[in-house]
């Protein structure tokens, strides 16, 4: 079966003539094969020909971009003498119109030109500053904190210019309060002055000084800072002298004395009490005698005054005496019955004790 079957496909295909087909193609595969041979080996002999001519092809290509580039640049050759001759006509027109100086004038315009650009700019970035501050401030008049504002600040214009009419008063009742502290300075020192002198003259008994006083210089001429400075001169005649470092102890002791009881005297009328602490150191028999005159004098003078009182502190036997002698001379006040004597003694203990003894003038 398989063998008839064989023998089928063969009689069908010598009945079909494939062969002869396939004999057909082969000899024209054949004969195309000669044409491709004879066409390369054509091919191959125009190479060369080919290759001369792209050559040709490139050649004529630069040579086109020369001649383009040489029409260019006449071109702009053409354009620069143009440019030129325009420069020069320029030039002339420039020249004409007055050259440099023209170019001198036209630079500083430009300058200023420019620099009232700048600034206009500037003033154009204060007036934005400006305006955005005016509104803000017209939103912050319009917060609770600035309300009635312009009702406040009358108030406090009105008590400010109310304030300082109260100062321009205070300055006028300043200087006519200084005019006359002034004025009683001066009184007060003359006053001062004129008990130091009769004291000085009750009590010194010396021939070489006749008077002393008080002298005041101001320090400073400012209101708030015046100041005075003392110093205590001695009279001879027409002349006069610094005491400091002139005169003797007892002078000393003794012009210490006369000017406290002048300021006493002068400043102490509701103050009665005075107290003059061992007022002979240093003075002599006829100073002593003096002071005690003095003191003698001022207490018959200040005897209706109630609360007057003098405390005298001495170790000087004589100046009590002396002191004695002078209040007995006076008139128009009750003596002194008594004074004090203090001592010290030995108490039982064994230890030492002041004791006040009041001792009656008369045993003295």
């Amino acid at each position: 079966e398989r063998l008839r079957e064989i023998n089928d496909k063969v009689d069908f295909f010598v009945k079909s003539r494939k062969l002869e087909e396939m004999q057909e193609i082969a000899r024209k595969l054949a004969h195309n094969s000669e044409s491709i041979s004879s066409e390369e080996q054509r091919l191959a002999s125009m190479k060369p020909e080919i290759e001369r001519l792209k050559k040709e092809v490139e050649d004529s290509d630069r040579q086109k971009g020369i001649i383009n580039q040489n029409i260019d640049l006449l071109k702009h050759r053409r354009k620069v003498d143009k440019l030129e001759e325009e420069i020069k006509q320029l030039t002339r027109e420039h020249n004409a119109m007055g050259g440099k100086e023209a170019s001198r004038k036209a630079k500083s315009a430009q300058q200023a030109i420019a620099d009232l650009k700048e600034s206009i700019a500037k003033e154009n970035g204060k007036r934005e500053g400006l305006a955005a501050q005016r509104r803000a401030l017209k939103r912050k008049l319009n917060e609770e904190e600035y309300k009635d504002v312009e009702t406040r600040h009358r108030m406090k214009m009105i008590d400010y210019e109310t304030t300082n009419l109260v100062v321009q008063d205070l300055d006028k009742y300043y200087d006519a309060l200084d005019k006359a502290l002034l004025s009683f300075h001066g009184l007060k020192i003359g006053e001062i002055n004129k008990i130091i002198r009769e004291l000085w003259t009750l009590t010194y008994k010396g021939e070489d000084i006749t008077s002393i006083q008080i002298v005041s210089g101001q320090d400073s001429s400012s209101r708030a800072n015046r100041s005075y400075n003392y110093r205590i001169v001695m009279e001879k005649g027409n002349s006069q002298m610094d005491m400091r470092g002139r005169c003797s102890a007892g002078q000393r002791v003794l012009a210490s004395i006369v000017i406290r009881l002048a300021l006493a005297e002068t400043f102490c009328l509701n103050c009665g009490v005075m107290a003059l602490d061992e007022p002979t150191t240093n003075l002599d028999y006829e100073n002593k005698k003096g002071l005690a005159i003095a003191l003698a004098q001022i207490i018959a003078s200040r005897a209706a005054q109630s609360n007057f009182q003098l405390v005298v502190i001495t170790h000087d036997e004589d100046f009590v005496s002396m002191m004695k002698n002078e209040l007995s001379s006076q008139t128009g006040f009750n003596m002194p019955e008594r004074y004090y004597q203090v001592s010290r003694e030995e108490g039982h203990d064994g230890k030492f004790y002041s004791k006040i003894h009041a001792v009656d003038f008369d045993e003295l």
